[in-house]
């Protein structure tokens, strides 16, 4: 979409360039694109009485608000600004009121800020781009959606082989810190550099679809972290569709980490997941399941959040509970799933998840059975809009400890332009 048709927009631009007066305003203007997202939730969740121990209250990822707005929007500014060389400047706004109590004021003092800056130099006759500047992440150990990680750094990309992807990243600073970001496992070194690099493949063999993604990084005085992800699709029966999805991610603590100050040092960690998924006739489902974590110490298997992961997991709540976090916890965690819904019309899509499983811990920190069921909806009002909904009931037996539910709803509201 070009930016000329958005007259706020330009409006801005006028004056800004105007101090300048380098180019007439169309100048300018032709060769800028611009994107973005609105999004808007409203969640509140509810927690039994029996959580005095604050098993889960001490956890701030689960949703404790008896009423909570949230806002988000980013607006994208792509510009052509010389042969081979692009850049791109993401503006970002992000807020939430409380609806209840003593947090039932509006927020009306967040301005935009910038949260990506960074210049591309494209060279077509090798296939290669080069970025530089503050980026989201984007790796398989880090959230792909608008919440992204960002870093400042240099990733170089190559695409001079037919269906393969290559990438080498180094990044010298992210924004864990600032974002206060309590997900990440408490002993990570965040003032360390991360190197890293990824093939992703796509192509056709045996009648289907396979896509793969292998990543290997580094952070020093951290871990040595390494993974592999593929999925084939195909169709085995008329209009019957088969995917079969596995990923391994694994890593290797460094000493500094392991010895950490509190004599509980990180452990070395390995994660498993497969799901199956057949799709016929508007009907979908999916089993799957997930094996990671140590009982005996503290494991990581993504840097932020639950990383680039969301098709292999269920559930809205239950890898928010503490033993169970991806980003950085204490247990060994065992689950099973099943999703499945409807789609009608190709526009709204009714469905639900079940995830049992537990995590097994030491006497020292909280284990147990866990169960989640989520009750969804889901409507494309048009190829930008789209409406979503969602129920969990969550329930935690501690052994011993005492067992508890947890509630949580959610509506979103999200445009893409």
């Amino acid at each position: 979409m070009k930016l000329v048709k958005l007259s706020l927009v330009a409006a801005m631009a006028a004056g800004a360039f105007s101090v300048a007066n380098a180019a007439p305003l169309e100048e300018v203007l032709k060769d800028i694109d611009v994107s973005g997202v609105l999004r808007y939730r409203y969640e509140t969740g509810t927690f039994d009485q029996k959580f005095k121990n604050n098993y889960l209250l001490s956890n701030e990822q689960l949703n404790k608000s008896k009423q909570e707005h949230k806002y988000r929007a980013q607006i994208n500014f792509n510009a052509a600004i010389a042969d081979n060389f692009k850049a791109f400047m993401q503006l970002d706004y992000n807020a939430k009121d409380g609806g209840y109590g003593i947090d039932s004021v509006s927020d009306t003092q967040k301005s935009l800020t910038v949260r990506q800056l960074y210049l591309t130099y494209t060279n077509d006759d090798f296939a290669t781009s080069v970025i530089a500047g503050r980026q989201q992440l984007n790796t398989i150990w880090t959230d792909n959606g608008i919440d992204g990680l960002v870093g400042t750094g240099i990733k170089v990309v190559n695409n001079s082989i037919d269906g393969i992807t290559l990438a080498a990243f180094a990044v010298d600073s992210t924004n864990a810190l600032t974002e206060q970001k309590d997900d990440v496992l408490q002993s990570l070194n965040w003032e360390k550099n991360i190197y890293g690099a990824a093939a992703l493949a796509s192509y056709s063999v045996f009648g289907g679809d396979i896509n793969s993604q292998l990543w290997l990084a580094y952070m020093p005085d951290n871990a040595f972290l390494y993974a592999l992800d593929a999925a084939y699709s195909t169709t085995i029966f008329d209009g019957v569709k088969w995917t079969l999805e596995g990923a391994y991610l694994g890593n290797s603590a460094d000493s500094a980490l392991k010895d950490i100050n509190t004599g509980i040092g990180a452990k070395n960690n390995n994660f498993f997941a497969l799901r199956g998924t057949v799709e016929f006739g508007g009907w979908d489902a999916t089993l799957g399941g997930l094996y990671y974590g140590k009982k005996d110490g503290p494991t990581i298997t993504v840097l932020e959040d639950q990383g680039n992961l969301g098709s292999l997991l269920a559930g809205e709540e239950i890898f928010y509970t503490n033993g169970s976090r991806l980003s950085g916890d204490y247990g060994k965690n065992t689950f099973g799933y099943v999703t499945a819904g409807y789609t009608f019309n190709e526009t709204v899509r009714v469905g639900g998840d079940f995830i049992y499983g537990g995590t097994k811990s030491d006497e020292r920190h909280y284990g147990g059975d866990k169960m989640e069921a989520v009750a969804r909806v889901n409507y494309k009002y048009s190829p930008k809009l789209d409406f979503s909904a969602f129920y969990s009931y969550l329930n935690v037996d501690t052994k011993g400890k005492g067992s508890a539910d947890h509630n949580t709803v959610r509506l979103q509201a999200l445009y893409k332009f």
